[in-house]
């Protein structure tokens, strides 16, 4: 195989990977890593694709040896850091990983519409006094969690219940007033980082009464004109493998055929 096709052979292989992580197909994923692996046996984004996929599967052991092998190709790898926490913290807390609807979550990602920026109907916010809750451990990019109305603030909640902090309090505030009015909405992990989590909340259902009620006010003209910009692809294929560095993408933007944006 030549080197050009060598490189295409790898960016699809690539693309599928992520793809199936993406859509919780945990198994499948950790079959096509090991594949590229075969290949490229020094591939440190297969290594933490391969990592996550485990750890998803409940393989903390294997999940373990992966590690290990980063360790030693890149020492310094930040998604790497970040798996091993959440490894060591799962291992600690093995009642966190057992939970069933947990589990379930972890293997049912948000719907990748979840994904797609649009103005008045969808924004991205950090989740308030999320740094000291476990919770945010065991949820990954791509997860989708609950909006939950208490009065006048909005708790955001992973899929068994557990309280990962709260929307800001204008925000909250506004969204408690539509919830209560009858709008619903979905929403989902765009990352994890020491400073909280970030999600995207999106409308998916306007009460009548509200037609004239925008959820998400643009301060921008520009963001006014109902452009749709899609966050799924290079951004959430980044942020599945819990990576904030742009100089650690997981895969060539040329991968991925969709525009995407940058956080601002």
């Amino acid at each position: 195989m030549s080197t050009r096709g060598s490189i295409k052979f790898k960016r699809d292989l690539d693309r599928e990977a992520v793809n199936l992580a993406l859509n919780g197909e945990w198994d499948r994923a950790t079959e096509v890593n090991k594949a590229i692996l075969e290949l490229f046996p020094s591939d440190v984004d297969a290594m933490n694709r391969l990592v996550k996929a485990l750890i998803e599967l409940g393989s903390y052991v294997d999940a373990r040896a992966v590690l290990n092998q980063v360790s030693e190709v890149a020492p310094y790898n930040n998604i790497a850091k970040k798996n091993l926490a959440r490894l060591d913290h799962l291992v600690e807390n093995p009642d966190l990983a057992n939970t069933g609807t947990a589990r379930s979550a972890r293997k049912s990602p948000a719907q990748p519409q979840t994904f797609i920026e649009e103005s008045g109907k969808s924004a991205t916010t950090v989740i308030r006094n999320s740094r000291g809750s476990s919770s945010r451990f065991h949820v990954s990019p791509s997860d989708p969690v609950v909006l939950f109305r208490d009065k006048n603030t909005i708790d955001i909640r992973t899929l068994d219940g557990e309280v990962l902090g709260q929307v800001e309090p204008k925000m909250g505030n506004r969204l408690a007033r539509l919830i209560g009015g009858g709008n619903k909405y979905s929403a989902a992990v765009l990352a994890i980082s020491e400073d909280g989590v970030s999600i995207m909340i999106r409308e998916t259902f306007k009460h009548p009464s509200l037609h004239n009620t925008v959820s998400f006010p643009t301060q921008s003209p520009s963001d006014t004109d109902g452009n749709r910009r899609t966050l799924l692809t290079e951004r959430v294929a980044r942020l599945v493998l819990e990576e904030d560095d742009e100089e650690e993408n997981v895969i060539d933007e040329g991968a991925l055929e969709a525009s995407w944006s940058e956080d601002e």
